[in-house]
């Protein structure tokens, strides 16, 4: 099996181009960022992202969380409202798609998949080779691109194991 390559010249850890796009989204430096990065599509599963974003906020206040990627605009909307019903909506940044997305990731502390369906997760690749903890859902090879050091895997569509994932990452 040959898998995706990832250009190491390209993503790997820049802390410069990080804290420039921090500096951009009003993230202060003590505050944690968790980010997404998917297109806005069901597959992606942003509610659990969201939902486990609700139970984070409660525990943490010095955390915040992006979405990197686009969609449809109903579906857009829809997540929108859901981050406004789960009270996090002024914790959220909705970033749109970006072309420099390899300072995006160097701007994370955690980087999360929560996708319900995946083969091959490019942005995982990317984001390890960015050196940025990841926590990903159970499905496609996530549980391989992670291994034993690179993250922490956790079943699909589960928000409570999402958040105290995310968590154990944050406090390393």
């Amino acid at each position: 099996v040959i898998h995706n390559g990832i250009d190491t010249e390209r993503f790997k850890p820049n802390e410069q181009a990080g804290r420039k796009v921090r500096s951009e989204w009003n993230v202060h430096p003590e505050e944690k960022l968790v980010g997404l990065v998917g297109r806005l599509d069901p597959v992606k599963d942003h509610q659990t992202f969201l939902k486990a974003a609700a139970l984070l906020a409660q525990e943490q206040k010095d955390v915040r969380f992006v979405c990197i990627g686009d969609g449809p605009a109903e579906y857009r909307d829809e997540l929108h409202m859901l981050s406004v019903e789960l009270g996090v909506a002024a914790r959220m940044i909705w970033a749109g798609a970006r072309e420099e997305i390899e300072s995006i990731y160097n701007a994370f502390d955690v980087l999360v998949s929560s996708s319900s369906s995946e083969g091959f997760s490019n942005v995982l690749c990317e984001g390890i080779a960015c050196g940025i903890p990841c926590v990903a859902s159970d499905v496609g090879d996530s549980a391989h691109i992670l291994g034993d050091s690179a993250g922490i895997v956790v079943p699909r569509s589960d928000a409570r194991a999402l958040a105290d994932a995310i968590l154990s990452v944050m406090r390393g």
